[in-house]
């Protein structure tokens, strides 16, 4: 007979490809540890880690420790004090259910546990080297346990050529324990990388507490609640405004019964609860807390238990949806944008064959207001009598032809580019739209805020180009808080970000500090902090920033980010000069239909024929 072509994997060999699914990395070493140190009941749970976590990483909790037997046993694959029965599965309230923790990162690194119970006189130490046992001793040390994993993969050099630089790493491990201590307001956490302290959050009475306490490190300003509860399912929101999101989601954090889970539905949910606030490929800064029957869920779907899965999935996002919705509605941020965008309707003047917004005189459509005054009447509180669908069904207005552009580029305001000059403004929505009338009589509603962003993006470009970005000395530097992740980030960045008007101080980029010296001019009002976040969270997720084409596209990103913090809110509505100033600057855009976020700048409502 023929050799089996079916074996059974030696021990050692089987623990190695177990740990391939739970430890990826440094991270994951510490989001295992630091969950069974919750699951043992800790009031404080300290992690220190070298070199990214690779070379060590620490975690010391003040919980219900182990006695040497159950040390042992813990090491053991499949061993858990969490489950006894498969009915378990659908009523978990711990995080480490599966057993395979600790054996899987004893197996690919050099551990040692230390451990003592409650009012025992000593403590238990074993060492264990790839998964072996080398030394096991009696120990004093305070009630709790310690464990320390060093040299992580030492034994498997496949795995660890796949690990990031150090920097990068450490900023994964950040990340995991922010995750852990959103969630869990009742415990301290404390995390030092290479001796400094990187994140330090008491202990706090109330869950918002916490996260408005971890998203104040992110430069986040104020923090609305949103509660409710559909069809069993509660939901719990900790929204930022709009103008905080980010083109990633790295500052989107969903959370289901405590755990922290990537799932891009719940994703989208939290988006369509901020509706057309928030723009598409744009991700809000909040934290979402999930609490759905435990009947209705399995959290047994994938090794790190980064997933779950819902058995009345439509019914979970709508009430996501709802629920985020219904605050975004009470937000104080968006009443604060309504009370100062009040109405102001001008009489749409008939001017001499449809003339542009330089004509003056009335017509037979005024409604006998001189033209430069303001009135506001019923329609135009109503929306200019024309309906929600209408809306809906609005379509952009076609883009200027090839030869119109060239006229624009070079920015000739010409008679080749008088698309938007050749509108006669009307007035401004209370929502901040402002409202033209075209030749044809349609009406031409124009999104202000994309209308103000695409000019300042045009302008930036056009003095980058000329080099003609100019510094402007802050008059004391603002220190900003980078995290590792973003130090690397502001070192590789740096000469760019000198050509972008901006004079930074780096001596303290070891102690994770940068200094604002000097921002671009259009830029002085601005506030640094989240300004520069932005910036390196962007650069820090461009991959291949040596390539060209990268860095082409971080650029441009840099530049919408600049464009869209060099505009100050605008607490009043648009004056009729203004209004028109600001027609005639979009006539010199390169690209006038669409902003690079592929925003509408502006819609077409068609108005009927009227019968004479």
């Amino acid at each position: 007979m023929s050799p089996s072509r079916i074996a059974i994997l030696p021990s050692a060999l089987a623990d190695q490809i177990a740990a391939g699914e739970v430890v990826e990395r440094a991270a994951s070493v510490v989001k295992e540890l630091c969950e069974n140190s919750i699951d043992a009941g800790a009031h404080r749970i300290e992690v220190d880690i070298e070199g990214g976590g690779r070379r060590s990483v620490r975690v010391a909790d003040d919980g219900a420790g182990m006695t040497p037997e159950e040390a042992r046993l813990a090491l053991r694959r499949h061993a858990t004090s969490k489950i006894r029965s498969a009915d378990d599965l659908w009523n978990l309230a711990t995080f480490g259910f599966r057993g395979e923790a600790l054996p899987s990162i004893a197996a690919v690194s050099r551990m040692t546990v230390a451990t003592k119970v409650p009012g025992s006189l000593v403590g238990f130490r074993l060492t264990i080297e790839g998964g072996v046992e080398t030394e096991a001793r009696e120990v004093g040390i305070p009630e709790g346990t310690q464990i320390e994993v060093r040299d992580l993969f030492f034994n498997t050099p496949a795995r660890l050529k796949f690990q990031k630089t150090e920097s990068t790493e450490a900023a994964n491990v950040s990340e995991a324990v922010l995750r852990l201590a959103l969630a869990n307001p009742e415990i301290h956490f404390r995390l030092r990388a290479g001796g400094r302290m990187v994140l330090d959050l008491p202990v706090h009475k109330q869950l918002g507490e916490r996260v408005r306490a971890a998203f104040a490190r992110r430069g986040a300003g104020a923090l609305h609640e949103a509660r409710g509860e559909e069809g069993g399912h509660q939901v719990r929101a900790f929204l930022a405004a709009p103008e905080e999101a980010s083109s990633t989601a790295r500052s989107t954090f969903l959370f289901v019964g405590r755990r922290f889970v990537r799932d891009r539905l719940l994703l989208h949910a939290l988006a369509l609860g901020y509706g057309e606030l928030l723009e598409k490929g744009r991700y809000p800064l909040a934290a979402l807390f999930l609490d759905v029957p435990h009947a209705d869920l399995d959290v047994n779907v994938h090794p790190q238990k980064l997933e779950v899965r819902f058995a009345r999935a439509a019914e979970v996002y709508a009430a996501v949806r709802h629920v985020v919705g219904d605050g975004v509605s009470r937000a104080p941020w968006l009443a604060a944008a309504r009370g100062a965008a009040r109405v102001h309707t001008l009489p749409p003047a008939a001017f001499p064959g449809g003339a542009g917004i330089g004509a003056r005189g009335t017509g037979a459509r005024s409604t006998g207001a001189s033209t430069g005054a303001v009135a506001t009447s019923r329609a135009g509180e109503e929306g200019f009598g024309y309906r929600r669908s209408d809306l809906d069904q609005a379509r952009p207005l076609p883009a200027p032809p090839l030869e119109e552009r060239s006229a624009v580029e070079d920015g000739d305001p010409g008679s080749s580019g008088r698309r938007f000059r050749s509108l006669s403004y009307v007035g401004q929505m209370r929502r901040g739209d402002l409202v033209c009338e075209a030749v044809s009589g349609d009406l031409v509603l124009i999104d202000l805020r994309v209308a103000r962003e695409a000019v300042a993006l045009d302008s930036l470009r056009k003095a980058h180009r000329r080099g003609e970005i100019k510094p402007r000395r802050l008059l004391f530097p603002v220190p900003v808080e980078v995290g590792q992740g973003q130090a690397a980030a502001a070192l590789a960045a740096w000469p760019t970000l000198e050509t972008l008007g901006f004079e930074l101080d780096g001596d303290a980029l070891s102690q994770g500090r940068v200094l604002v010296r000097a921002l671009p001019e259009t830029l002085h009002h601005a506030d640094p902090k989240p300004l520069l976040h932005e910036i390196l969270d962007n650069f820090s997720k461009a991959k291949d920033i040596i390539h060209d084409e990268s860095s082409a596209r971080w650029l441009e990103g840099v530049m919408i980010t600049m464009a869209q913090h060099s505009l100050p809110a605008l607490e009043e509505p648009l004056d009729r000069g203004e209004a028109l100033a600001l027609l005639i600057a979009l006539d010199t855009l390169a690209e006038p239909g669409h902003r690079p976020h592929l925003r509408p700048l502006f819609s077409r409502l068609l108005v009927p024929d009227r019968p004479t």
